[in-house]
């Protein structure tokens, strides 16, 4: 174990050469350059909530189980099984038997007692996640159905309210959470109030030592001790982040390359030319206006696929003009030209979003009701609500001012202000004589601007992590969760008995209705989905990410043949 860690770091110190203060010349150690545009904010799994964090932890902490983000399959990782069945009361209790032998990362400088994983530290584990104080925890409600969490985490809630100021523990000693059982050391059981399909994807909690959080205190957030088939190594602020492979990992081979160097580069042009040079391994931002120039220079490692990321035109379903006039809404759906958009004007980055709200490999992704580019639907729509013209025009051979429209304002993030479809949406709004007005603002206010009364249009989008309609619709629509805030008690009921179908063909069909109901309300414009693109170098092998982003790809997998280089 010594040897390698030694050998990683000679490899790391003879050969890492930096050049304009980030670069990597890679010779024939099997290190990874990884290139990312921010630091992470921390490592700390219990406040983890970016995909920059999760990028690099991913790597270092595994759960029970893990998610195949490219099949959707859930496989074993420190759980190597697991059963669920339903007690005497009807509630799902999960059973997971425990690997034997699975060691939290050794750490220079870092003493464990006790360094094998048994179930009281999975417990240990969950109980910090049910910590209903965000400082310790912000997961807390993906474990709302675990029998007695709910309780737990409101227990806490209830004391920070009275006493904003309370020093919370990590564990409350004197209160259990009965749906979290430890049976022996390699077995844990964890049973729920009521039935969740996908609890064993987002009722997961990454596994770190007890010993190691008390130990490290605050250095804890920049350490991570995990399990994972990667140890953390090094991090230089806002310049590079190294983890190297574990040596006890418990899969025999893998990981399949010594180790990550995550190498910090905010400007991507910068990123292009190291990828030019040979000192990086992939290239997962193109600058802007560049891509189809850089397909080009590097057609044999340009790698797409569909993505499960969806943008879209977002209405205020909660007050003012347009949540009140249904024939408005569909004419502006009616009026954005996707395909010219984004296939010839923005190069193809993303695909048109000429279905709905679901990327179209996630199931019911057709809806019934579908708004293709029709400017002459627009105006029947419009012209039978009553909206007629006025023949006053606002330019040149358009249909005149619409009666009884107000102006439009259509809230904006300041960074997609110039994209091609503002500009053919403002070109043909315009033309069916409807009033437009942008209100363009940086992501420091835009957020919370955009869910305020009085809001009428506004850009958003929606990454979905899962292979499932659920991770889209119980965040965008669900009990008015989304910014649209729709509350649809009939499409809540569908998307609740849909969360507990376990029959695919009923849920689907369940997802199906919610789908066509929404649409057909046209509470949001779909725009595009997203392309999953990279550059690979000719020596990776292996780099498989899903469709959530090049993020997901497990790294541990990708090797690298030093006869391409």
């Amino acid at each position: 174990m010594l040897n390698r860690t030694i050998r990683f770091l000679m490899l790391t110190a003879l050969t890492l050469v930096v050049i304009a203060g980030a670069v990597v010349a890679q010779e024939a150690q099997d290190v990874l350059r990884y290139p990312i545009d921010a630091d992470p904010e921390h490592l700390n799994p219990f406040i983890a909530d970016t995909i920059t964090i999760g990028r690099v932890n991913r790597n270092i902490y595994e759960s029970l189980t893990r998610y195949n983000a490219e099949t959707g399959a859930v496989e074993p990782a420190i759980a190597e099984s697991w059963e669920s069945t339903t007690n005497a009361e009807g509630q799902q209790v999960y059973t997971f038997k425990l690997r034997q032998g699975v060691l939290f990362h050794e750490l220079p400088g870092l003493e464990l007692s006790d360094r094998e994983v048994t179930a009281d530290d999975v417990l240990w584990n969950y109980m910090v996640a049910l910590n209903g104080d965000d400082d310790i925890s912000v997961h807390a409600s993906t474990l709302e159905f675990v029998l007695g969490g709910k309780e737990y985490t409101a227990a806490i809630d209830a004391q920070l309210e009275a006493d904003p100021e309370a020093e919370i523990p990590l564990i409350v000693e004197d209160m259990e959470v009965p749906g979290l059982q430890v049976i022996d050391d390699y077995t844990f059981q964890i049973t729920l109030s009521q039935p969740d399909r996908l609890f064993l994807i987002n009722g997961m909690v990454s596994i770190t030592s007890p010993e190691a959080y008390e130990k490290l205190g605050e250095d804890f957030n920049n350490t991570p001790v995990g399990t994972g088939p990667y140890r953390f190594m090094e991090w230089l602020r806002d310049d590079r982040l190294t983890i190297e492979a574990n040596p006890d990992y418990y899969v025999e081979g893998l990981p399949k390359n010594d180790g990550v160097i995550f190498i910090n580069y905010p400007e991507a042009n910068t990123a292009l030319l190291d990828y030019r040079e040979n000192n990086l391994d992939f290239l997962f931002a193109f600058p802007s206006g560049q891509r189809a120039a850089i397909i080009a220079e590097f057609p044999d490692e340009f790698n797409e696929k569909p993505g499960l990321h969806v943008r879209y035109w977002g209405f205020n379903m909660n007050d003012g003009f347009l949540s009140e006039n249904l024939a408005v809404r569909q004419a502006m759906s009616y009026a954005l030209d996707r395909v010219t958009a984004w296939d010839i004007l923005a190069e193809g980055s993303r695909f048109p979003a000429t279905l709905g709200m679901l990327a179209p490999s996630i199931a019911a992704s057709t809806p019934a009701t579908i708004y293709e580019y029709s400017p002459d639907k627009a105006r029947e729509v419009l012209d039978a609500a009553g909206f007629t013209s006025t023949g006053e025009p606002l330019v040149e051979g358009d249909d005149g001012v619409r009666e009884g429209i107000p102006v439009i304002t259509i809230n904006l993030l300041e960074s997609i202000a110039e994209e091609p479809q503002v500009v053919l949406w403002q070109e043909d709004l315009t033309k069916l004589g409807i009033r437009i007005e942008f209100k363009i603002e940086d992501g420091g206010t835009y957020f919370d601007t955009i869910v305020q009364d009085g809001t009428m249009v506004f850009q958003n989008g929606w990454a979905a992590g899962l292979i499932d309609p659920s991770d889209v619709f119980d965040y965008l629509i669900l009990d008015g969760n989304g910014s649209m805030r729709y509350d649809n008690p009939v499409v809540n009921d569908l998307l609740r008995q849909a969360r507990v179908e376990s029959d695919e063909a009923v849920r689907t069909e369940l997802y199906q209705q919610v789908h066509d109901i929404v649409m057909a309300d046209a509470v949001v414009i779909p725009s595009a989905y997203s392309k999953v693109s990279w550059l690979e170098k000719p020596w990776i092998v292996d780099f498989v990410p899903g469709g959530g982003g090049t993020y997901t790809a497990p790294l541990w997998n990708v090797s690298i043949d030093h006869s391409q280089m």
